[in-house]
C-alpha cells in the first residue's frame, strides 16, 4: 500500500510545481506591471497573489490533485489557506525589504518560496485531501485484479 502512495505523492508534487511555476509567473508578471504603474508595492503584492492564487485553484483541482465534486468548500479552504499565505508572505516581505532593508526582489524571491512550502502543505493535507482517492483505489483495483 506504501508503494503505491509514494509515486502519488511525487506526481503531485512535480504536478504542484509545475502549476507553482506558471502561477509564479502570473503573480510576477502582474506584480511587475502594477508596481510599474506606482502601485504601493503591498497592494501590487495582495492583487498579483490573488491572480496566482486563482489560477492556482483551478490548476491544481483539476491536474494536480484530480479533484471533482465539493467545488465552494474546496474553494473555501483554499481562499483561507492562500490569505494565511498572503498574511506570512507580506510579512516577510515587510521584514526582508522595509526592516533589513533587502532588495524588494530579493524579497519577493524568499517570499514566494516560502509560500510555495505552505500551499502544498495545506493543499495536500486540508484543500485537495483525498477522501474519495479510497474508493478510486479500490475500484481501480479490482479492475486491474490488484
Amino acid at each position: 500500500m506504501k508503494s503505491s502512495l509514494i509515486p502519488e505523492s511525487l506526481r503531485s508534487f512535480i504536478i504542484f510545481g509545475l502549476v507553482g511555476i506558471v502561477n509564479t509567473g502570473v503573480d510576477i508578471a502582474v506584480f511587475t506591471l502594477l508596481t510599474w504603474w506606482q502601485l504601493p508595492w503591498l497592494a501590487a503584492q495582495a492583487i498579483a497573489y490573488g491572480c496566482g492564487v486563482l489560477n492556482s485553484f483551478l490548476m491544481n483541482r483539476k491536474w494536480t490533485f484530480k479533484q471533482q465534486g465539493a467545488l465552494m468548500k474546496g474553494l473555501l479552504r483554499f481562499v483561507l489557506l492562500n490569505l494565511l499565505t498572503l498574511g506570512v508572505t507580506s510579512v516577510c516581505m515587510l521584514l526582508l525589504h522595509e526592516r533589513l532593508g533587502i532588495s524588494l526582489w530579493i524579497s519577493k524571491g524568499v517570499a514566494t518560496l516560502l509560500g510555495v512550502v505552505l500551499n502544498f502543505i495545506g493543499s495536500r493535507f486540508w484543500v485537495f485531501r483525498a477522501e474519495s482517492r479510497p474508493r478510486e483505489e479500490t475500484a481501480s483495483h479490482a479492475h486491474t485484479g490488484v
